[in-house]
C-alpha cells in the first residue's frame, strides 16, 4: 500500500512539474500589426470580403482541416512572442503556402509560428495579399513579393519594439510562400515604391527557409553573400524535389551555405503536423541548424 501511494505522489508530481513547465514557455497573445500604413502598393484591390474557404468534406491533413483564407487583401503580421524566460532575440517570418488565391493560413502559418516560439523564437505569420488576377493577370506572384520585402524591412526597423536582435531576422516560405522568401533572399531590388522611412531598411533577411517551396525568378544569379538556407522537401511531392535540388545547386556553386533534407515520403503540405513519418522531424533539424549557426 505505502509502495502504491508512492508511485501516485511521484506521477502527481511529475504532472504538476510538466504542467509548471508548460506555463512558464506559454507566450502572451499574439500581436497584430498591419503591414502598409495606407493604401497597399498597387492600389487597394476591391473584393468580396475574406474568409475561410474550407467547407465540409475537404481534404484533411494529418487527420485535421485547414484555415485556407482567400481574398486576402490588407496584410497583416501576426506575432507570436515566446516567454521572456526562453526568449532568443531571434525572429523568424513564416509565410504559409497556397497559390495566389488561398492562405492555408494555420498548417503552414501559426501552427509553424507556435512551434518556434516553444524554442524562444519570436514568430511572425506574413500573411501576404492573394488577390489572384484581380491584381494583375500576368503579375499574380507581384502583391505576395511586395509584402514579403515590406515585412522584413517592418519587423528589423521595429526591432527594438519586439525585444529581437535585427541581425537574426529570418524568413521560412512553404510552397507559393517561396515567393515572398525568394524576393527577399536573391531580390535586391525593391518591388514598390517607398511608403516611409522603414522602406529605408534592407529586406535581406539573415537566413532563409524554403520548405518545399517554389517561386524562386528565373534567371537568378545568386549572390555569394546570400543567407544561409535550410530545405526540405518530399521525394513524392511531384516535381518539388527537383526545383529544390536545382536551388541547393545553385546555392553549392554560389558558396553560400546551405542544408537540404529529402525525405522519401510526406507528400505536399505537411506543415508541423505530425504525420507518423520521418518528414515530421524537419523542425527538429532545422532547430539543430539554427543551433549550430548560433541563431539560437
Amino acid at each position: 500500500m505505502i509502495h502504491l501511494l508512492k508511485k501516485v505522489l511521484i506521477m502527481f508530481c511529475i504532472t504538476v512539474a510538466a504542467y509548471s513547465l508548460a506555463n512558464k514557455v506559454h507566450a502572451a497573445e499574439p500581436i497584430i500589426w498591419q503591414l502598409w500604413p495606407g493604401e497597399t502598393p498597387g492600389g487597394n484591390v476591391k473584393l468580396p470580403p475574406e474568409y475561410n474557404k474550407t467547407k465540409a468534406g475537404d481534404k484533411l491533413y494529418a487527420g485535421r482541416p485547414v484555415i485556407r483564407l482567400t481574398n486576402v487583401t490588407k496584410p497583416t503580421l501576426t506575432i507570436f512572442k515566446p516567454n521572456k524566460a526562453i526568449d532568443t532575440g531571434t525572429a523568424i517570418i513564416i509565410a504559409p503556402g497556397g497559390g495566389t488565391s488561398i492562405i492555408a493560413y494555420d498548417l503552414e502559418g501559426t501552427e509553424v509560428a507556435e512551434w518556434f516560439s516553444s524554442i524562444g523564437v519570436t514568430a511572425i505569420v506574413l500573411k501576404y495579399r492573394v488577390p489572384g488576377i484581380a491584381f494583375n493577370k500576368d503579375k499574380q506572384w507581384l502583391t505576395a513579393a511586395q509584402d514579403g520585402q515590406r515585412a522584413v524591412s517592418l519587423v528589423r526597423g521595429r526591432a527594438d519594439e519586439l525585444g529581437i536582435n535585427p541581425d537574426k531576422i529570418g524568413i521560412l516560405g512553404f510552397s507559393a510562400g517561396g515567393i515572398p522568401l525568394a524576393y527577399t533572399t536573391v531580390i535586391k531590388e525593391r518591388m514598390y515604391e517607398s511608403v516611409d522611412k522603414y522602406d529605408e531598411i534592407s529586406f535581406t533577411p539573415n537566413y532563409a527557409a524554403p520548405i518545399y517551396a517554389g517561386g524562386s525568378p528565373p534567371d537568378t544569379v545568386l549572390p555569394k553573400e546570400s543567407p544561409p538556407v535550410f530545405m526540405v522537401v518530399a521525394h513524392d511531392d511531384k516535381n518539388m524535389s527537383l526545383g529544390m535540388v536545382n536551388t541547393y545547386i545553385a546555392l553549392k556553386k554560389a558558396g553560400v551555405s546551405a542544408e537540404l533534407h529529402i525525405y522519401e515520403s510526406g507528400g505536399h503540405g505537411f506543415g508541423v503536423r505530425k504525420t507518423g513519418l520521418p518528414v515530421s522531424s524537419w523542425p527538429e533539424r532545422m532547430k539543430e541548424w539554427m543551433i549550430r549557426l548560433k541563431l539560437i
